[in-house]
This record gives C-alpha cells, sequence and structure tokens, in this order.
C-alpha cells in the first residue's frame, strides 16, 4: 500500500455525512425523530435511506454546498507542522483562514469555532454560529503550533489567548469543591456530555501551560476540577457513557471513548502533577477499548459498545482514526503500523478515501473529510514521525 504523503490543497471545502441533516428539512426530522414520534421514525428512515443509496443526488436535490471544518483545517496544520513543513505556503495565511471560518470572524469577543451548520441534537438545536468545546481547542492547539513559527509567533499567540473568554462563557453544569462540569456550548444544555468536559479540561490546561500569567492557576484550577468530574463518570468496567446520565438515548461508542482517553493523556503532559489522578482512569479506559470496542478478527473498532439506535453502517473511519491515534500514545507502533495499513485497505480506493462501510460492505462518504479521513491521516503523520524517531 503506498502510504507516500500527498500535500493537499490548504484550506479544503468538503461535503460532509451531516449534509442532509443540517438542512432546513433535515433539522426538522432530527426533531420529530428526537420526539419520538412515528412520523419522525419514517422521515428519519426515508432521509436515511436517500443519503446511504444517492448521497451526490440527496446533496444536489438539497442544495448542499462543500464547507471549510475549523476541524479539518486545524488537523491539517497539526499535520504539516508533524511532517515538518513548517515552512510550507498554506501556513503563511493559516491564521487569517481561521480567523475568518471563526464564529465571529471579526473577534470581538475572543476567538472560538464551532460547526458552521445549525445541529440538532438530542440536546436540542444548535444555531451555526454557536462555538463548540469539541472544536475550538483543535483550533487552540493548531495555533500553538503556528506560533512556533517566527513570522506568525505574535498573531497566531493573539488568537490563542483569545480563546479565554471563550472557555469562561461555558455554563456550569455540576460543581463541588473539587470537581467541575460544563456545558458543550455557551447555551443551556439539559443533559452534561462527558467526553465535551474532557476535552475542556484540555483547552484550560492549554492556557495553563501557554497563557497569560494573570488566568495560568485559573486554568489550572479548572483543568484539575474538570478531570476529576471526568474520572469520576467512568464506569467499573473503563467505559464512559456520552451522556453523564442514564436516561434514554444513551450510549457508549468508539470514537467519544477515544477521545476522552486522548484529552486525559495530552492533560497530564500539561500537568504532570495530576498523574495519580488520571493513570488509572488512561488505563482502565484503554483497556474497555480494546476489549469490548476493538475486533481482532476484523482489525477493526466497532461504532458501539451501547447503541442507543441503528443506522445501515457497519463500519465507521472516525472509530479507526481515533483508535490509531491512541496507539501511538501508547507507544505500539508497530501494531499501530499493521492496523494503520489494514484501515487503508478498507477505506480507500484509489486516491479517494471513504468514511464509512455499509452493512453489505460497500465504501460510502467519499471524500467527505471532517469525518474521520483527515483525522486519520493526522495521527497517521503522528506514526510516521514516531517510527522514523524509533529507528
Amino acid at each position: 500500500m503506498n502510504n507516500q504523503f500527498v500535500r493537499p490543497e490548504y484550506p479544503l471545502r468538503t461535503f460532509d455525512p451531516y449534509d442532509l441533516w443540517a438542512s432546513r428539512i433535515g433539522v426538522a426530522v432530527r426533531r420529530n425523530f428526537y420526539k419520538d414520534t412515528f412520523l419522525g421514525k419514517i422521515e428519519a428512515v426515508t432521509l436515511s435511506l436517500l443519503d446511504l443509496i444517492l448521497p451526490t443526488v440527496g446533496r444536489c436535490l438539497f442544495g448542499a454546498q462543500p464547507r471549510y471544518y475549523p476541524i479539518i483545517s486545524a488537523q491539517l496544520l497539526l499535520e504539516y507542522t508533524t511532517r515538518g513543513l513548517q515552512t510550507a505556503e498554506p501556513l503563511t495565511s493559516a491564521t487569517d483562514h481561521l480567523r475568518n471560518i471563526a464564529v465571529d470572524p471579526r473577534g470581538t469577543s475572543g476567538w472560538a469555532w464551532g460547526l458552521g451548520f445549525p445541529w440538532m441534537s438530542k440536546n436540542g438545536l444548535y444555531p451555526p454560529d454557536v462555538p463548540f468545546i469539541t472544536h475550538t481547542p483543535y483550533v487552540m492547539e493548531a495555533l500553538l503550533k503556528l506560533a512556533k513559527s517566527p513570522g506568525l509567533h505574535g498573531e497566531a499567540m493573539a488568537m490563542f489567548l483569545g480563546t479565554w473568554p471563550f472557555l469562561e462563557s461555558l455554563k456550569v453544569m455540576n460543581e463541588g469543591k473539587d470537581f467541575l462540569a460544563l456545558s458543550y456550548a455557551p447555551v443551556d444544555e439539559p443533559r452534561i456530555v462527558v467526553n465535551a468536559n474532557a476535552y475542556a479540561a484540555f483547552a484550560y490546561a492549554m492556557h495553563a501551560a501557554y497563557g497569560n500569567e494573570n488566568v495560568c492557576e485559573t486554568a489550572k484550577e479548572k483543568a484539575r476540577r474538570l478531570i476529576r468530574w471526568v474520572v469520576r463518570q467512568q464506569e467499573e468496567d473503563g467505559s464512559w457513557f456520552y451522556f453523564a446520565d442514564r436516561e434514554r438515548g444513551n450510549f457508549i461508542d468508539g470514537f467519544h471513548s477515544c477521545f476522552v482517553v486522548k484529552n486525559l493523556i495530552k492533560v497530564k503532559r500539561l500537568l504532570p502533577d495530576i498523574e495519580g489522578t488520571v493513570d488509572e482512569a488512561i488505563g482502565k479506559g484503554f483497556g474497555f477499548i480494546r476489549s469490548r470496542l476493538y475486533d481482532p478478527r476484523a482489525v477493526l473498532v466497532r461504532r458501539f459498545a451501547v447503541c442507543s439506535h441503528r443506522d445501515p453502517f457497519h463500519w465507521d473511519l472516525y472509530d479507526q482514526a481515533e483508535y490509531l491515534g491512541l496507539l501511538v500514545d501508547f507507544g505500539r507502533l508497530d501494531e499501530a503500523k499493521e492496523f494503520a495499513s489494514h484501515v487503508e485497505y478498507r477505506f480507500r480506493k484509489g486516491d479517494h478515501w471513504y468514511c464509512r462501510i455499509d452493512i453489505f460492505g460497500r465504501r460510502w462518504g467519499k471524500d467527505f473529510l471532517r469525518w474521520g479521513i483527515v483525522p486519520f491521516q493526522y495521527h497517521r503523520a503522528r506514526l510516521d514521525w514516531a517510527l522514523s524517531e524509533s529507528i
């Protein structure tokens, strides 16, 4: 299999698995579905079948257009720097691009990033201009990488420091003397999302390590309290539910489980003194993923350990991408190399990547970059770098 890196154009617009669901009709269908109405279920099945069978036609019918996604832009920048392309042309205009795709391109109240399209979830409707704690840390991480380039240092650090108001705007949903849980976005939400708080801990830890002196201690304390809350949500078997409750619609899946573990690892690297708080949780979490979600016969990661609904897809590249990242984090490089090659064999055809495989074994989601393709390529870059360093 040819793994030679080919630098893509930057920035990239792309279609997405959720194009139809982000439309006016799609939002209404999801709203009805989450109300658990019979009509909502019929509508959801109909729209799902259209997207499964005729994804290109469906996007034409719904007038979907390729978009810029902050996660793609950030992870491509992280990939470039990981591969040693700090002087690559895309980096010179990266801060301008990240500014343009921010929730507020003027940055009048600080800097933050979200999906860029309306999203109806079990927590309610999020408008396209709402920033997410699950998205903004990727850009923060990329900005810190850009800041290592002398010509970009000042601008990149100013934008990074400008993310503080967004973090402080998140709603407190649960707290005690030594723990804290925040919202997914700066809006009122009915349910607490576990992986979102792992991301919040990472974001605050970055400010503790690289932020202004006047916020470092506050950032460090909040990161510690967030981490304690996340660790306390862990089940005996090492898993985390998506929501911090046992209400209907909760689930345990592959990539969100990986998100929690990887963010615990990142916080530990930035704040080594919390090692005793997170080490056991990291080990148990990774053990759960390997024992309950990884399928050694298929050499792929299953989508769910606890499922909330059914759809026509069997495998998802996002699960594989985040598991690959953990294999690199844990130094399992030989295993990671074999795993990455098998994933590429299953999800790539020629020069094109697909983000899902359906129940009939067909690849689906050609070059839908946000949903696992760019994350996989980034973690592949991390693997390549780690292998070169181990020689």
